[in-house]
């Protein structure tokens, strides 16, 4: 072990980890589960609904990978490309899987979705929190933008495991959705690494109160964006039928 790395895993990065929801915000994280699971079994219900289902995974894929591009590769030290390069390559793969998924429902994938509303606005205050922490750290951007890709991926980490458990192993979609889930728990991983790596001892005081801050931005969509997956499953869910 480097001394760098001795260094690493002698601090405390416990806040690297998912805090276990309490009081009205264990509340909450029922209730949009509760929503969300309602919303999931109702869009199965159509083709036009597990169509919608993928394109709003396309869209989170598609954002991701120009986030990597746009963000992390340019500002990425040298001993980071290759990571970057490889986790680029999983989201293009997710993308090219989805796609294809799409096109043996009936849709070409040719109309991708953006980001909705909520989630741009969601990455605008994500990006105000970026600009104001970073100069908190010796490695600037680079550390809230790994600290929200974490996020960010524990978050689709929740939103897969979630659906994998709602459609059960049967499904027809299935395969695809846990292996994009695996990856993802991976990705999980290489921030949590890299955070370690480009964070000081000294700078984890600060890296502790942003992702504070960032999981609270994405905790102030949770109702709202239950709602409107609910709304959208009762659009495009059709009024009857069960889930498959």
């Amino acid at each position: 072990m480097s001394v760098s790395e001795h260094h690493a895993s002698a601090v405390d990065f416990s806040c690297l980890s998912m805090p276990k929801a309490q009081g009205l915000g264990a509340v909450q994280a029922r209730l949009v589960d509760r929503i969300k699971r309602a919303a999931l079994q109702r869009l199965h219900r159509s083709p036009r609904g597990e169509r919608l289902l993928l394109r709003m995974y396309l869209a989170g894929e598609d954002a991701t990978e120009r986030a990597l591009l746009e963000q992390l590769l340019p500002q990425s030290p040298s001993w980071l490309e290759r990571q970057v390069e490889q986790h680029l390559a999983d989201e293009r793969r997710h993308v090219a899987m989805f796609a294809e998924a799409l096109q043996l429902l009936g849709d070409d994938g040719a109309i991708r979705l953006q980001p909705d509303w909520l989630s741009r606005r969601k990455i605008l205050r994500w990006q105000r929190l970026a600009r104001r922490y970073a100069a908190h750290f010796e490695h600037g951007l680079l550390v809230p933008a790994y600290a929200t890709g974490l996020c960010a991926e524990q978050m689709a980490e929740r939103v897969l495991s979630r659906h994998c458990a709602v459609i059960g192993a049967g499904h027809g979609l299935y395969p695809l959705l846990s292996r994009v889930l695996n990856d993802e728990k991976a990705h999980v991983r290489l921030c949590e690494n890299t955070l370690r790596r480009i964070v000081a001892p000294h700078e984890t005081v600060h890296l502790a109160p942003l992702l504070k801050d960032i999981r609270r931005v994405d905790a102030s969509f949770g109702v709202t964006g239950a709602l409107a997956m609910y709304l959208a499953g009762w659009v495009f869910g059709g009024l009857g039928g069960t889930a498959r």
